[in-house]
């Protein structure tokens, strides 16, 4: 009778056991997700990864790697789904290859479950850091949605990011959760020692805490002078379809002119137009050209617009400055090309994705080119598309001599998703990192003014508040910026740091398992 019970019973058991994982990835996966774009109840970040904890606890390397899996796959398929936009294949590649970095975290969770409480979270939230580190640099990275990202409106704390970079702020936020579930776990197994040993640990975090919210409180309260620079942005929002219409490029290129002669009162030093803001090869269309040196002329503003060079049998995603005198002043070349967008990565191996959509691929630029408005005094570097969000190419345009960010971008691509949203939320931490404000010309949208505290001043929006898909001009006043940053001139030393907390960690686990 047992034996014949025994097999039904240990089913019903395991179908239980996948059920409350399941339930657990979902809370976890789920709660991220609520704390970015659109929902943005940055909040919940800080507790979010407890029920994943949770249902990796005590287990089998192998098990944590499946769990964290399918929580990863559950938290990128709802911030990054919209990238069937793009191309399916490529959308489902991205989103089953990111979710790997949560599995690997799965199994070092459990592979660092031996040691003591407080080393234990501090070398878990290094391995969180170090993954991230990964994911943004690893075949051509993709720096999006990291946990740091979601706190992009909590102004005190993000202000620590001119020293760390976001990770730093990763960093602080997977601790607490770490340190929320160490708390739960010690209470719920009424664990009298490990309630001794989370002593220090709370302690700790706490301290952090504090330095953290103190540092950005005397940063954020700093009186300083800065000189400023008025920027105009256009917003036109061409329809992706109507965009790489070669018939209707003349009206694309009006459509953009008429909304830049809104903003021919204002005292601008310089006018922004979107990526590819005119469609296809600058020097096949002189005349339209022509209208714009003539526009700019007339006002007697630069204007910076975006298209394709074609130059020795290579294309370049570029944006052109267009003087006040009329003439063109120089060209940037986007250097951090999109994988799947304007580049297919392996190709010899993933060439069989072009069966179903067809990717050419473009050359990278090679140069940060660093153009100057108002007569030379107020100097800038373009960043195109999402370079905005990549933390190597805004501090090498620090470098040059930068002293503000324009981000050029066309997001009709994605639709009407949260894609702007997230990418403008990483773009904010390339404003604390390095002391440098930012506006972003979107053609659909979202086009901002962020200063060099990483505060979003102004959007470009309709009478009803819309942000995306509208088409608009404004301008906004932002600060140059004044010297170079720890992370300006170091860089990811922070989350070097972490690598090697790592390594000392996996040293002692040997020295004494």
């Amino acid at each position: 009778m047992n034996l014949v019970l025994a097999g039904p019973a240990k089913s019903t058991k395991n179908a239980a056991v996948h059920k409350m994982v399941f339930l657990s990835c979902l809370l976890s996966a789920g709660l991220l997700i609520l704390s970015f774009p659109r929902i943005e109840w940055a909040l919940l970040a800080w507790v979010s990864l407890v029920p994943l904890f949770h249902v990796l606890d005590g287990q089998a390397p192998w098990r944590a790697f499946r769990r964290a899996y399918l929580c990863g796959f559950l938290f990128f398929f709802g911030t990054l789904g919209w990238f069937v936009y793009v191309t399916y294949p490529g959308a489902i590649l991205l989103i089953t290859f990111l979710s790997l970095y949560f599995a690997v975290f799965g199994v070092m969770f459990v592979y660092f479950q031996k040691l003591p409480i407080t080393p234990r979270i501090f070398v878990l939230a290094s391995s969180w850091v170090a993954l991230e580190y990964i994911r943004a640099h690893l075949f051509s990275g993709f720096g999006w949605v990291m946990l740091g990202h979601s706190q992009y409106q909590n102004l005190l704390f993000i202000q620590m990011a001119d020293i760390t970079g976001v990770y730093g702020v990763s960093f602080v936020v997977i601790l607490v959760n770490l340190l929320f579930f160490e708390t739960l776990r010690a209470i719920l197994k009424k664990d009298d020692r490990a309630r001794r040993s989370l002593f220090s640990a709370q302690i700790a975090v706490i301290a952090i805490l504090l330095g953290v919210l103190i540092y950005g409180l005397l940063i954020a309260s700093q009186k300083k002078q800065y000189r400023a620079v008025n920027i105009g942005v256009v917003q036109p929002n061409i329809p992706l379809e109507v965009n790489w219409d070669q018939e209707r490029k003349p009206w694309i290129v009006n459509q953009a002119l008429q909304l830049t002669e809104q903003l021919g009162a204002s005292k601008l030093d310089l006018i922004v137009w979107p990526e590819t803001s005119l469609p296809g090869i600058i020097s096949d269309a002189p005349l339209l050209v022509k209208k714009i040196q003539l526009t700019a002329l007339r006002l007697r503003v630069p204007i910076l617009i975006g298209s394709v060079a074609h130059e020795n049998g290579h294309y370049y995603n570029s944006a052109f400055l267009i003087g006040a005198d009329g003439q063109i002043q120089g060209r940037y070349d986007k250097i951090h090309l999109v994988p799947f967008g304007e580049y297919l990565p392996l190709r010899p191996i993933l060439g069989w994705i072009n069966n179903f959509v067809e990717l050419d691929d473009f050359t990278s630029g090679q140069t940060y080119k660093i153009f100057s408005a108002a007569g030379g005094k107020k100097k800038f570097g373009v960043l195109i598309c999402f370079e905005d969000t990549l933390g190597y190419l805004r501090r090498n345009f620090t470098q040059e001599g930068a002293e503000f960010f324009v981000n050029m971008t066309n997001d009709a691509w994605f639709k009407d998703t949260k894609a702007p949203f997230l990418q403008l939320q990483a773009a904010v931490f390339g404003c604390v990192e390095n002391r440098r404000a930012l506006v972003r010309a979107a053609n659909t949208g979202v086009s901002a003014w962020v200063d060099t505290y990483g505060r979003i001043l102004h959007f470009v929006h309709d009478g009803h508040g819309k942000k995306t898909f509208i088409a608009a001009s404004s301008w906004g006043r932002l600060p140059l910026g004044q010297g170079k940053t720890f992370y300006t001139k170091y860089g990811d030393a922070f989350t070097y740091l972490c690598f090697l907390c790592i390594l000392v960690a996996v040293g002692v686990r040997r020295m004494f398992h």
